[in-house]
């Protein structure tokens, strides 16, 4: 089972925005071509992936995060609870409406499209999970 990751309107104004001024400055400074090239290209492998790349699947009994580059997995059975949250601490959500999903030497935070999709089919494969909303 895949779920789409959750990207927030400020998540897609914040790569439109870094674009947009890069490319202006781009057009307003030619001298600079190559570093303000850079940059526009640095920009663009950091969030592009994030963008393509972000869901939650879930496999095998475990759970698995694609975010970017990143891909990290938990197992289900030791999840021990999964929590609404809206921390804004680094993690692998582009957006602030998220979960942190809790096992005893685990944590994922994470901010998904369905987010009670996702809790009923944790508790499925696990019944002992403790929800807080």
């Amino acid at each position: 089972m895949k779920i789409k990751g959750k990207i927030a309107i400020w998540f897609w104004l914040l790569v439109i925005a870094a674009n947009a001024i890069t490319l202006y400055e781009l057009l307003m400074d030619p001298d600079s071509l190559l570093v303000l090239a850079a940059v526009l290209i640095m920009i663009n492998l950091i969030f592009l992936p994030i963008l393509i790349r972000n869901r939650v699947e879930i496999r095998d009994d475990k759970l698995y995060l694609y975010f970017g580059f990143f891909k990290d997995s938990m197992e289900i059975a030791s999840i021990k609870e999964v929590r609404k949250t809206h921390n804004p601490i680094s993690s692998s959500a582009a957006s602030l409406d998220r979960l942190l999903i809790r096992g005893p030497r685990q944590e994922m935070m994470i901010a998904v499209v369905d987010k009670e999709l996702l809790i009923q089919e944790l508790k499925k494969r696990n019944p002992y999970i403790v929800v807080f909303v």
